[in-house]
């Protein structure tokens, strides 16, 4: 565990090494390195996922977080002293690091978070792209399924089969489905629901279920639809027919959509550039 929150650590501060301001509160030091409260805080906010995660579920873990720094100056201390800065795998490892750290810092300060748009670039962006902000068609359905175990036989197969068919008969002769559903389903996720699966949308569920659900109208009842489960009767409840979302609606969205497409433009031109200005060649017959 230990070795895990060092290398956490290392992630965390790996940065975080820069000289203190004169007035700053200071909550540890090492030789020339000064861990300021600001810096460790600024750090907490822009920590990696892992650590997070451990802090809100351990918040005495910064004292923790705090002493591994030490730790990690006093040993950069010594390997310094070592001369291990000059040892060729260290120094190899050094330059690696120092090229992640560069190429973010270039992203960041010339390429991201530099990006402008207008309004009217906003406006036009949606206007242009009108179907990527659309409220798909939904449905919302029951179902009930009939399983059928991996490796099953022909006969085990046709009992399926006929059960569902006989469960549809008794739906449409005026049995609940939503009752049927309660005794008879064999999804344990809905069948306490009397199968209700709620809207969903197209790509939520398997293929052949889905274009199943997707044929039918209002209070239809499928035939058996077989699916890598079983087989499964679907009653749609009701159909929301797509519909195009208003600018206002979604004004904040199209705008970070426009600004990550100008990135993600920016950054494309940027690697050309680069490329013709550095050379960049990858040998594809060696790979």
């Amino acid at each position: 565990m230990k070795k895990f929150v060092l290398s956490l650590v290392f992630l965390f501060f790996v940065s975080g090494l820069a000289a203190a301001k004169e007035g700053e509160e200071i909550l540890a030091e090492v030789g020339p390195y000064k861990l300021t409260r600001a810096e460790f805080e600024a750090k907490l906010e822009t920590a990696p996922p892992q650590i997070k995660m451990i802090l809100a579920h351990q918040p005495q873990l910064k004292k923790a977080l705090v002493e591994r720094w030490v730790e990690i100056s006093l040993l950069s201390l010594a390997a310094k002293d070592a001369g291990l800065e000059k040892d060729p795998e260290v120094k190899a490892r050094l330059d690696e690091v120092t090229k992640q750290i560069l190429a973010q810092a270039y992203l960041e300060k010339k390429l991201l978070n530099q990006q402008r748009v207008s309004e009217e670039e906003v406006k036009a962006y949606y206007e242009k792209h009108r179907e990527k902000y659309q409220e798909p068609r939904a449905v919302r359905a029951r179902h009930i399924l009939i399983e059928v175990p991996q490796g099953a036989t022909p006969e085990q197969e046709k009992e399926a089969l006929k059960k569902a068919q006989r469960l549809r008969e008794r739906i449409l002769k005026g049995e609940d489905f939503a009752k049927l559903a309660q005794k008879y389903s064999a999804d344990p996720g809905t069948k306490e629901k009397g199968g209700e699966l709620g809207f969903f949308t197209q790509g939520q569920m398997v293929k052949e279920f889905e274009e199943a659900a997707f044929r039918l109208k209002p209070g239809e009842i499928s035939e058996p639809v077989r699916t890598p489960f079983g087989y499964h009767l679907i009653q749609v409840e009701e159909v929301k027919e797509a519909k195009q979302r208003s600018f206002a609606e979604v004004k904040d969205r199209v705008r970070e959509d426009l600004i990550q497409a100008k990135e993600e433009a920016a950054l494309n031109k940027a690697l050309k550039e680069l490329a013709q200005k550095y050379g960049a060649k990858i040998y594809e017959d060696r790979l």
